[in-house]
């Protein structure tokens, strides 16, 4: 979960995770949705699955899924792993 507007560590630590062969997935929320408008970044981690709150940031990107509590549940449920930049 990334919602800091600094978050290069977290995305360095999801490309050793990715790299291990782990399945990635980040949902940005708050100030951290700015990162979806940065076509680097969406570049950087085409490996991922990305996610937003509905609430927050529908984006019209394919990439990106709007999700809502619901989903958000059931990503960390299904998370071996779980870590926030927020």
């Amino acid at each position: 979960m990334i919602s800091r507007a600094h978050s290069e560590t977290a995305f360095k630590l999801v490309e050793e995770i990715n790299e291990n062969g782990e399945e990635v997935s980040i949902i940005f929320t708050g100030r951290g949705t700015h990162y979806l408008n940065r076509p680097r970044i969406m570049e950087m981690l085409s490996f991922a699955d990305l996610h937003t709150f509905s609430s927050e940031y529908d984006s019209t990107k394919d990439e990106v899924k709007a999700i809502d509590y619901v989903e958000f549940v059931r990503i960390l449920e299904e998370s071996e792993r779980t870590f926030s930049w927020i």
